[in-house]
């Protein structure tokens, strides 16, 4: 059941209404990815979960596409969207293999997600394909060697667990490797002090 619909589906209330871990590193990745942004743009968000950080991005882009595999979750997108009169986000419920690569995107994100995926590498092969030329692709990513001792500790335990998604052991430097090796072009490569995510924005030249 991990990393599946169902699990995610069968947390989804008590993953909407917690709070967010670390609301200051939150709001800079905000920040950084918006500084990118152009109006005229379409977006993906790839694993949009709840769909706060699409609608968060959603006065800056033209357009954004937002899926999840989990219908709990996009259902409460498409809820808050319309309470806010949020018009130009649209919530798709497709898994990342089933996403096909055409249509491509100016700006494509995956937050909390490539960690999640086994095969992480296809995951960022696909990921750069359905990034336009010209456009950049954001990702946060839990990688091993900037992880607090105790969490790695904790990691393994997870991992051990098969009703909780597994994550893979990637490092920083093969994080960015991998992304470089894509045709991307690392324009911020960002981690918290103490923090066990590595945010990245690469663009793919035009």
């Amino acid at each position: 059941m991990a990393n599946t619909p169902l699990f995610w589906s069968l947390i989804s209330r008590k993953y909407i209404a917690a709070p967010i871990a670390n609301e200051e590193v939150y709001q800079d990745k905000l920040t950084r990815t918006r500084n990118v942004l152009r109006p005229e743009w379409t977006m993906l968000e790839i694993g949009c979960g709840s769909g706060n950080t699409a609608l968060a991005h959603a006065p800056y882009v033209s357009q954004i596409t937002a899926c999840d595999f989990s219908a709990p979750m996009l259902d409460h997108g498409r809820t808050r969207a319309a309470n806010e009169g949020v018009d130009n986000v649209e919530f798709i419920q497709t898994a990342f293999a089933d996403l096909a690569t055409d249509p491509t995107y100016d700006a494509v994100l995956m937050l909390s997600v490539i960690h999640l995926i086994p095969d992480w590498k296809a995951a960022i092969r696909k990921a750069a394909q359905l990034t336009r030329a010209g456009g950049v692709f954001v990702s946060s990513t839990v990688t091993i060697d900037t992880m607090p001792k105790k969490m790695r500790a904790i990691m393994a335990v997870v991992n051990a667990l098969p009703v909780l998604p597994n994550i893979a052991r990637i490092t920083r430097a093969g994080l960015i490797a991998e992304l470089e090796s894509n045709g991307l072009v690392i324009e911020d490569n960002w981690q918290q002090e103490g923090h066990d995510s590595v945010f990245v924005i690469a663009r793919k030249p035009a």
